[in-house]
């Protein structure tokens, strides 16, 4: 009886599990010296059946690391605030670019030189932590956009 249930826990334990599949793609941080502020951009890709919901970002690359929205205000000024979640819906990717969605990284802790390897986590209300690889390059030009 006991085998039954543990085998019965397992098997359902994988669907939910299974229903959820977030990948994180294209992770990318711009260059910054310590004590400047810098941004992390990457893809979300769910492949699940099941929506998930991006509700924090963690690092030691920071001060502070929070997801955060470009947004237009009065007179065709751009703003940023912070957001509380990102809803990711299945089979869904979004985008997290420069004039978009980001991850801020306020008061770097050292340099994000040009080719170096920087760590963060994402965290999700259902495939909870993924680790995230990014590499420090140099921002591209997004059109709309002056540098």
């Amino acid at each position: 009886m006991k085998i039954k249930t543990v085998l019965l826990l397992l098997i359902f334990s994988g669907l939910v599990f299974s229903q959820t599949k977030i990948e994180i793609k294209n992770a990318w941080i711009r260059p910054a010296a310590k004590g400047a502020n810098s941004a992390l951009f990457f893809t979300i890709v769910n492949n699940g059946t099941k929506s998930d919901t991006l509700t924090a970002a963690e690092s030691k690359l920071a001060d502070i690391v929070a997801v955060h929205e470009t947004y237009k205000k009065d007179n065709d000024k751009m703003g940023m605030r912070e957001v509380e979640f990102v809803a990711v819906a299945a089979k869904s990717k979004i985008e997290f670019k420069p004039g978009g969605l980001h991850v801020m990284l306020i008061d770097a802790q050292k340099d994000f030189k040009i080719g170096d390897q920087l760590n963060a986590v994402l965290k999700f209300k259902h495939a909870g932590k993924i680790k995230v690889k990014a590499v420090v390059q140099d921002m591209p030009l997004v059109s709309g956009m002056k540098h």
